[in-house]
């Protein structure tokens, strides 16, 4: 116990000797991502806005899902699942792509999943301006409930992270883990109630989405959030910190054991 905490200490005390560089890997990152385009950070806020607009076209209209407001049920199931599947990728490619720095530098490992997930949390800030504006124009009130967002995000902060750092492991030893995670993520897309009701599925396959889809945890609190304007349940908010502390603990884990290797592998 002694030992684990001590190695906690040196982490901690490693990583805010290291901001300076994370904040610097950060801004890499966000730079890297709109480096040639002609509206820069403007594509942050326009981009989920555009794809709210064709796919509210699509599954409102043509389908016609009968969803009161559907701009909003949409928007804020696709921005907390968006930032699931983007900052676990993120992560889980950070260990590879900075193979030729790590070798050069001792700098900790640790450092690249964090600015993945950083630059996703910046990236997510820019979702919920998106987000902000889509309230403004669809009327739709903001009730004193909204305090509980920042839960639900750390929630889904943390096990994105540790998610992506299990999959940051796996990627180091099996490059295919980037191609099967595009797969899953295809599937995980369409087995979350995104753009369409949950009442729409099958009763045994509605039961595996409400209670084995973590990222169904995090979407279904948002809306209660912004939509129903109520508390998420304490059920679903004991759901999202039970799988975000498993998979922290998992990610941890795997990393602690596969560290002193990782540099033979990248």
């Amino acid at each position: 116990m002694n030992r684990w905490l001590t190695a906690v200490r040196l982490t901690v005390k490693n990583g805010i000797r290291y901001i300076p560089l994370l904040q610097n890997l950060i801004a890499r990152e966000l730079k890297k991502k709109y480096r040639r385009s002609v509206l820069g950070y403007v594509w942050c806020v326009l981009n989920p806005l555009l794809v709210m607009l064709i796919m509210t076209v699509v599954f409102s209209r043509m389908f016609r899902y009968d969803i009161p407001n559907f701009p909003v049920y949409l928007f804020a199931g696709r921005m907390m699942f968006s930032f699931v599947t983007d900052c676990s990728g993120g992560v889980m490619k950070s260990i590879v792509m900075n193979g030729p720095l790590m070798r050069k530098t001792r700098i900790p490992y640790y450092v690249f999943p964090l600015a993945s997930t950083g630059s996703a949390v910046v990236n997510f800030g820019f979702h919920l301006i998106a987000f902000a504006i889509v309230l403004i124009f669809t009327g739709t009130p903001v009730s004193w409930h909204v305090i509980a967002f920042p839960a639900v995000c750390l929630e889904m902060f943390l096990f994105s992270f540790g998610f992506g750092l299990l999959l940051a492991v796996c990627n180091v030893y099996v490059r295919d883990t980037d191609y099967i995670y595009a797969v899953f993520t295809t599937a995980w897309l369409y087995l979350t109630p995104l753009f369409y009701p949950l009442a729409l599925l099958p009763d045994t396959l509605r039961a595996v989405v409400t209670n084995l889809n973590p990222a169904y945890f995090f979407v279904e609190m948002s809306r209660d959030v912004f939509l129903a304007h109520q508390w998420p349940s304490g059920g679903m908010l004991l759901r999202g910190a039970a799988v975000s502390a498993v998979f922290l603990a998992i990610g941890l884990f795997a990393y602690s054991k596969a560290k002193k290797n990782l540099i033979l592998y990248i």
